[in-house]
């Protein structure tokens, strides 16, 4: 089971509205396949952290994980 917390841009992929959810992935799952299950489009880019470090959407999900998800700021 992983723990997906979302902020920023990313909430509208939250289901129900919510600002979190738990998942069960297949075992060795990546974060591609966490978007994809989410309907992230490819080309949103968001800042993801597991269990509070930064990562790519090739690392390798592992149960009890925790994600976060946020769409870059910008501004000045």
């Amino acid at each position: 089971m992983v723990r997906v917390r979302c902020f920023t841009g990313m909430r509208r992929y939250l289901p129900d509205g919510r600002r979190g959810f738990e998942i069960e992935l297949a075992e060795g799952a990546d974060l591609r396949c966490l978007l994809d299950t989410m309907e992230v489009p490819p080309d949103i880019a968001p800042f993801i952290a597991v269990n509070g470090r930064k990562v790519a959407q090739d690392h390798r999900l592992r149960d009890g994980d925790e994600v976060v998800l946020f769409t870059h700021m910008e501004g000045g």
